[in-house]
């Protein structure tokens, strides 16, 4: 073999490895992110069912920090989409409930956001 065949195997395997070693960084940050935003769903979804303990109140703020800088904000208040009539012979209020779950990463601050309508028995 000559030195510039020599020389132009590493030229190619050079330009393979640094597209093999790209792909592998691409994967592991999406990876990261995808645990962020999982980590921030489960959150979500923990408050969201915390919160739905107390069914009778139509008006509930909350907020705090979990985990590793999450930050979450709960909010539920009457629905205005719907009139305020009876369903079905029953007393129901309908209400939206809201909920945000926030972090910083090294691109930024990322969030995610849900939000339901649920008909709850006002307290008597």
């Amino acid at each position: 073999m000559s030195l510039i065949e020599v020389l132009i195997a590493f030229v190619i395997l050079s330009m393979t490895m640094a597209v093999i070693l790209r792909i592998n960084a691409t994967s592991l940050r999406n990876h990261e992110v995808s645990k962020q935003y999982l980590k921030a769903v489960q959150i979500a979804e923990s408050r969201m069912t915390e919160m739905g303990i107390d069914a009778h109140s139509v008006d509930l703020m909350r907020d705090g920090v979990e985990g590793e800088g999450f930050t979450w904000q709960y909010l539920r208040q009457p629905y205005s989409g719907w009139s305020g009539e009876q369903y079905q012979g029953l007393a129901v209020a309908p209400v939206e409930e809201r909920i945000r779950v926030a972090w910083n990463t090294a691109g930024g601050e990322r969030e995610i956001a849900f939000s339901k309508v649920t008909l709850i028995f006002p307290a008597r």
